[in-house]
Order: structure tokens, then sequence, then C-alpha cells
């Protein structure tokens, strides 16, 4: 005997569980970045972007493609994904070697070019990107800078010891020394083993130093199989694996930050930590004083590959996929009810 499910019962049971169904995304296979600002839902797959409408979930823009040309993107190597950032009512695409301007309806406005395997985000003075510093090492490390609008360097915001280029040890998972921009303010992950966010105004100076505590999480045997069986099997990267096993290694324990998202007042920070599944979140005030510690859902595409996810306007934005009927579903969760 088939059991029915009232519908009231199933609005409360997702009202309780503080997490919603908004619906299907018909149009995409691979989604890769997710992006929420206003009334729009904004999506990366590969070379294109889907504009969508938040409310009905309709599709009202694709644009996009491989190549050159204007409003064209290539990725580079070892690029998976264009990175997108909102700013000034424009969509800002970074791709291989340029930066390109679009207006919130997906009409291309205009392009810079960038030296290659840049991600930089506009500013009032210019620009927060990624670097390498030659510390007299054998290969240059991770760091972040701010540059003019001419792209010069003029500020080293952050230097890690991670070394970067052909050759060099790729440690999984890696340490994310993420930097974003927000009511004119850099967040800057600058912790490895530990939590650690900077904030500078737009010219370096820095305001705040934000550290918090966080379990060491051993790093387990059954991560570091998942992990090489990852390379050794995924289409992308299989053949490189007769290359990269000498190169990979595992650290002791994870890092201590796994993503960090600034919106409104709100500072969040996503760890390692898991529990049924579920991946912590940290919420901060803005001069960081931790809130509340919250485990949220997220999908996992394999070993190193989660499902897109953002936050926006207090609320958590997931995509995950039904495998049975190969389509997207978009959830959301209130996090001011969680």
């Amino acid at each position: 005997m088939k059991l029915l499910i009232p519908s009231t019962l199933i609005l409360l049971f997702s009202v309780f569980s503080f997490s919603a169904n908004m619906g299907t995304l018909n149009e995409i296979n691979k989604p890769k970045t997710l992006s929420v600002k206003g009334d729009k839902l904004i999506i990366t797959e590969e070379e294109s972007i889907y504009i969508y409408s938040l409310e009905t979930l309709k599709l009202t823009k694709k644009f996009g493609k491989e190549g050159e040309g204007p409003g064209e993107f290539k990725m580079g190597h070892g690029v998976v994904s264009l990175n997108i950032d909102i700013s000034d009512n424009n969509i800002i695409v970074n791709s291989s070697t340029k930066i390109t301007w679009f207006s919130m309806e997906g009409e291309y406005i205009r392009e810079k070019k960038v030296p290659p395997m840049k991600y930089l985000i506009p500013m009032n003075y210019g620009y927060a990107g990624n670097c390498l510093i030659n510390a007299g090492k054998k290969f240059p490390v991770q760091s972040v800078c701010l540059f003019d609008k001419n792209f010069k360097k003029v500020e080293t915001l952050m230097t890690s010891d991670v070394p970067v280029g052909m050759g060099a040890k790729r440690m999984m998972p890696p340490y994310n020394f993420k930097y974003l921009v927000h009511n004119n303010k850099i967040y800057l992950s600058a912790g490895k083993d530990k939590i650690l966010i900077k904030v500078f105004d737009q010219k370096g100076k820095e305001l705040n130093n934000i550290k918090l505590s966080a379990d060491s999480l051993p790093v387990s045997s059954k991560y570091k199989n998942m992990v090489r069986t990852f390379y050794k099997t995924d289409p992308a990267f299989k053949n490189f694996w007769p290359r990269m096993k000498d190169r990979l290694y595992f650290p002791e324990y994870f890092p201590g930050l796994k993503d960090l998202f600034v919106d409104k007042n709100r500072i969040y920070i996503q760890t390692w930590n898991k529990k049924g599944g579920n991946l912590e979140w940290i919420l901060l005030d803005k001069t960081g004083k931790e809130l509340k510690r919250i485990f949220l859902p997220q999908g996992k595409e394999s070993a190193i590959v989660y499902s897109p996810y953002t936050i926006a306007n207090g609320k958590y934005y997931y995509l995950k996929e039904d495998i049975d009927e190969e389509v997207w579903g978009l959830f959301v969760m209130d996090l001011d009810k969680k």
C-alpha cells in the first residue's frame, strides 16, 4: 500500500528542517559555481553562464562560449571553472587571460586583458588578486597582492610557504587562501592549520585580525585512498597520474578553513569538520565575534569536488543532483532559523 503524505505535512517538514527544495534547473548538466544577487540566480558551467529568475527558476539568459573574442572565455591549464564576482550591479567574470564585465541581464559591457592565471577582484583603487612571490626557494610561493589599474603590484597582503609551479608538490586537501571584497573591505584567509582572517581596507591597511579555534582533524587513510582513486580514474586527470603520484602528498591534519563568505554584517567560515555528512559553518559578526556553529548539507560529486553553494541575504543556497532523474535541484536554508 502506497503511503500518501499530505502536502501540509511536507511543508511542515521543510520548515522544521529549515531546508526547502525550490525546484529543478533543467538546462544545466555540470554546474561549477553558484551566485545569488537580488532576484537572480547565476550559475557557471564550463565556459557558459546561466541567469535564472530566483523566484520562478526560469532561464532568462545563457551566454558565453569557448574562445578569445568579446564575451568568450578560455579556462587555461588546470582551471576548471570561471570565477564570478558581482559588484556595482555588474557580473564580473575572470577567465584565463581577461576580466569581462556584463550587466545583471547578461549583456556584454567591456573586458580587459590580464596576466595569465590571475584571479583579480576589481576595487576602487585597482585590484586584489593572487600573485607569486619568489622567496629564494626552488618554487615561488602562493601569495595575495594588491594591484593598480594597470595590474602593477603595489602591495603584498599575504605570503605563504606553499610552492606553486610545474614540478611543485601538491597537497591534498590544499590550503584555501581565499580573498574577497565586501563593502570596500578585503577579507583574506591567511591561516594554514588554524583559522585566521585578516581584514584590510582597499589600500592594504590592516583593520582586523580574527583568530578562531578549530578542532584538529586527522587526514584519514580512507580520505587518502579516495583522492588517489579519483586522480587515477577521473577522465580529466588520469593521464597525468603517472607524473602526479610522486608530487601528491597529504598533511597530518586537515586545514582549519575550507571556505569563507561575507554577507551583510556576518562572516561565514566553513571548516572540514563533519557531522552526519554535513559540514560545519562558524558564523561571526562583523567584528569577528563568534555567534554560533551549525552543520549544513552540501552535495558531493567526487572525493575532491563538492557541488556549488553560496550564501546571500542570510540564506544558504546549494545545488544537489537527482542521480535517477539526472536533474539538478536548488535548495535553500534560512540561517537565522537554523
